[in-house]
């Protein structure tokens, strides 16, 4: 398991745009798929993973930052529960979009933490 990919260095700088693009919007992640030669470039296709990985996890915290906002109709206590859960998954989530974008802007090929190494896509 690599914690960080090499590319070289015409196909970062080729690809820099759209690797940012896809890491500021993760739903985005389609788009080596959609545009012509961008499909062969490993960098796109890395940072398109990266994107995917991102946007499934911010869908998730937010998922569960709903379920947990079930245990709101608790007095007293619901309120407070699930407004600390709400924060903290919102940290959370933030944490990886900021992870994600900063390496993307950077040129990086570091991955994002704990479930970076999961190749999605190929």
């Amino acid at each position: 398991m690599k914690s960080e990919e090499v590319f070289s260095s015409s196909d970062k700088s080729e690809n820099l745009g759209l690797g940012a693009l896809m890491a500021a919007l993760p739903f985005l992640f389609l788009l080596p798929y959609v545009m012509k030669d961008k499909r062969y470039s490993p960098y796109c296709m890395f940072r398109a993973n990266q994107s995917l990985i991102t946007f499934i996890i911010m869908v998730l915290l937010g998922l569960a930052s709903k379920i947990i906002g079930l245990v709101g109709f608790i007095p007293v206590i619901g309120g407070l529960i699930t407004g600390i859960a709400g924060v903290v998954l919102a940290i959370a989530a933030g944490f990886y979009y900021l992870e994600n974008l900063i390496f993307a802007i950077l040129g990086s090929g570091k991955r994002v933490l704990i479930f970076g190494e999961i190749e999605i896509l190929k």
